[in-house]
């Protein structure tokens, strides 16, 4: 349970970020014209898993990490392995920590920034189902 509220509290997190973010980003109108180039970057997913990639590397490595433990949680949940669910539990504190490392490093990229909250918010429904299985509601 603690690590549903674990993602839960870092879905919001990265939520009110993102807020934050698009209030900073509103510039005040001028009257200057100024021309910007700028260069589109193409969401990436991994087309077998259909997990998203992320321009930093270690965000890539931390949604990795959270696949395996949601993996694992799955069968530890079908196979009601109360042993297994306590030892991740530890992982689940873990990835928690690491959240809010990734969080931050997607703080000045507000597109992957998305991604990962709408992926987060995914697994979050994800654990909840499979919560709810091991709880036989």
């Amino acid at each position: 349970m603690k690590k549903l509220f674990a993602v839960l509290a870092l879905v919001g997190v990265m939520t009110s970020c993102k807020d934050k973010k698009k209030d900073e980003a509103k510039p005040e109108e001028t009257t200057t014209t100024t021309t910007t180039t700028t260069t589109t970057e193409a969401t990436t997913t991994d087309a077998s898993t259909g997990v998203p990639t992320f321009n930093d590397a270690d965000v890539t490595a931390y949604v990795k990490s959270y696949e395996d433990y949601i993996a694992a949680y799955k069968k530890a949940v079908e196979g009601k392995d109360m042993t297994k669910m306590a030892d991740l539990a530890k992982m689940g504190q873990d990835l928690a920590a690491k959240a809010t490392a990734a969080t931050q490093k997607l703080a000045a990229n507000p597109e992957d920034a998305k991604k990962l909250a709408d992926y987060m918010t995914a697994k979050a429904a994800e654990v909840m189902e499979l919560s709810k299985k091991l709880t036989g509601q």
